[in-house]
């Protein structure tokens, strides 16, 4: 029956279905398959599957089985272009870890290898990474690619990026550039020059930066495209010459900051997103009127970010932001910002009409730090809320040690108080979920959540398995077990007690007693007398999404049979219709967010703990 509509109203069908479900509609017949196929490969993604071979993309697999349709290519459909890879373990000088390999066949053995060996094998693995993207780039329509993402987290090779690369060259109209390098490799900074050249982006991404090269191609980046940019996202690398980098190293003009030379600085772009991971911010800054277009901003992990909030708070200019991220850390602040710690509340306080409130705060002080106010400021209009607090705490019985750990804030009792349960769609607190139950039932029957996240910081349980903990613990349930035939035992390890603080105790608990309790939260949520509006919970840390596998575990709520049998299900679970109301899930799957009205997957990995790449010299 498809077969017999017209092509343009199965095109317009297509660009509404999600890649899962338009590639099931290509395999109905041959005939639709062949209407598809430019929907099929507008969006392309090559990976590299382990993050130790990372010169090994899965191009000639795709060409295998993707590559021609007679004497066309698949790819001159391509409009997003997406280069990926893991990034776990390798968070700094990724290239080096594929030398090992290139590195085996010298004739010096890797102990005794020299600078000019490993110069080779660097210029040996990028050659190895080009040979493989620029087949990819020669099947590319000219002026017809409108994303480029490269997401390795290593350098990028030759003839992409440079002076009269490919890019500048060939796609002219390219209107948003996603970038992860790695700026801790002794190699980087080459090859970049030709940023400068791009005219159309209207959304730059860049994380990993640290060489001054590096810098300076983002600063005339920003300089060509800064009348139509609108979205801009930078994260810096600490350096042991630079321990931090300050915005005005890109020559950007803040406003208010006085004449200056224009050859020397840009003024500052119309920018709609702000996302700044690292970057030593200004605490003395005069008209904030740029920022008036400013719709959403993150800050995470910025150094001077209480004075530059302090200073932005008290502006004449209204603030119109709709969502705001903050990762900070009260300690890692300079002493004499004592009094800067209630800054996070009064900028909250400065402007009305926040929707989404995304907080990660460590250490801070109590005393007149009352951050619930202000998330009660914006409950009139507020739809989700991320709310993660840590604390330093002893980890030995002695005191001698202390190291940040996760507590539960005490105004958690009285969540209903502070967010309207019946506007608010996706929440995300760190807290148990016995303590998220008493919060949460009083308005149960009224509630409007549809994501759920209960979060712990994944470094804190790196010992455990959650999901297989989880995932064990269901099916002795579904098999008759009782409750109290639990998972292998784990040791509880020193937790904070809170002293003389009003948090609530966050326990790091022994394996039986918290999978126990999540599950029991699960049964009530997904239960008749629970969340009925709720769709997908997760438990766990889902940062950068899969960097913590072992301390993730994601449910969905359990619907039509078949509905629960994409990736991540367990059918031992799953495949009983008088078991669980809700069956294992994964992030792979897209389909968990069908019935989800906002971002829930940009919830899961809200306020991450550090970032993709980092320094050697801060871990």
């Amino acid at each position: 029956m498809l077969d017999t509509l017209p092509c343009e109203i199965l095109t317009m069908i297509a660009d509404w279905l999600p890649p899962a479900s338009l590639r099931a509609l290509g395999r109905v017949s041959s005939g639709l398959y062949s209407v598809l196929v430019p929907q099929l490969y507008r969006a392309v993604t090559f990976r590299a599957a382990s993050e130790w071979a990372l010169n090994v993309l899965d191009v000639d697999s795709f060409l295998l089985h993707h590559g021609h349709s007679g004497t066309t290519s698949f790819l001159q459909h391509t409009r997003h272009l997406y280069i990926q890879a893991p990034i776990h373990l390798a968070r700094f000088n990724r290239c080096a870890y594929y030398n090992i390999f290139r590195t085996a066949g010298l004739a010096q053995g890797p102990s005794t290898l020299g600078a000019a060996d490993e110069t080779r094998a660097h210029e040996q693995f990028l050659n190895d990474t080009a040979d493989q993207l620029h087949v990819v780039l020669a099947q590319l329509k000219p002026d017809s690619l409108r994303t480029f993402q490269w997401r390795l987290g290593t350098c990028i090779p030759a003839g992409v990026l440079d002076e009269g690369g490919y890019l500048s060259r060939h796609q002219k109209r390219l209107t948003c550039l996603s970038l992860v390098t790695d700026g801790t490799c002794p190699h980087a900074r080459h090859h970049l020059n030709g940023l400068s050249q791009l005219s159309s982006l209207t959304k730059l991404e860049w994380e990993g930066i640290q060489h001054p090269a590096e810098v300076e191609s983002l600063r005339q980046c920003i300089r060509r495209n800064r009348k139509h940019l609108t979205d801009l996202s930078i994260g810096f690398v600490l350096s042991p010459n630079a321990r931090s980098l300050r915005w005005d190293v890109l020559g950007l003009r803040w406003p208010g900051a006085g004449p200056c030379d224009e050859d020397e600085s840009i003024p500052f772009p119309p920018l709609s997103i702000l996302s700044l991971y690292k970057v030593s911010l200004s605490g003395d800054l005069r008209d904030y009127s740029s920022f008036r277009s400013l719709q959403a901003l993150s800050l995470r992990d910025c150094p001077n970010v209480l004075r530059f909030l302090r200073s932005l708070s008290g502006s004449r200019s209204t603030l119109n932001l709709r969502e705001f991220e903050l990762c900070c850390d009260f300690l890692l602040h300079e002493p004499d910002d004592d009094y800067e710690f209630s800054s996070v509340v009064r900028f909250l306080f400065s402007f009305r009409g926040l929707q989404h409130l995304r907080l990660r705060l460590s250490n801070f002080p109590e005393l007149g730090f009352r951050v619930e106010d202000a998330i009660r400021h914006h409950r009139p209009t507020l739809e989700s809320l991320v709310y993660h607090q840590r604390q330093l705490a002893p980890i030995d019985n002695e005191g001698l040690f202390e190291d940040d750990r996760d507590v539960s804030p005490d105004w958690i009792p009285g969540l209903p108080a502070i967010v309207d349960l019946c506007r608010v769609t996706t929440l995300a607190l760190c807290t148990s979920p016995s303590a998220a139950r008493m919060c949460l039932q009083p308005a149960a029957a009224y509630s409007t959540l549809q994501v759920l996240h209960l979060r712990f910081s994944g470094a804190e349980r790196i010992h455990r398995d959650i999901r297989h903990e989880v995932l064990a613990l269901l099916r002795k349930r579904r098999s008759g077990c009782p409750p109290t035939d639990h998972v292998d035992e784990v040791a509880e390890i020193p937790v904070y007690s809170g002293g003389e603080s009003d948090h609530v105790e966050m326990d790091t608990p022994s394996a039986p007693s918290e999978t126990e309790d999540f599950v029991a939260f699960a049964e009530w949520a997904f239960g008749p007398s629970g969340l009925p509006a709720l769709q997908v919970l997760a438990f766990g840390d889902f940062s950068h999404n899969d960097r913590y596998p072992g301390q993730q575990f994601l449910v969905r709520r359990k619907g039509q049979p078949g509905q629960c049998s994409g990736k991540g299900s367990d059918p031992s679970v799953c495949n009983n219709p008088n078991g669980f109301p809700f069956c294992p899930a994964s992030m792979d799957d897209p389909s968990i967010w069908d019935r989800v009205s906002l971002d829930g997957a940009r919830l899961l990995t809200a306020c991450p703990g550090g970032g993709l790449i980092e320094s050697p010299y801060e871990l």
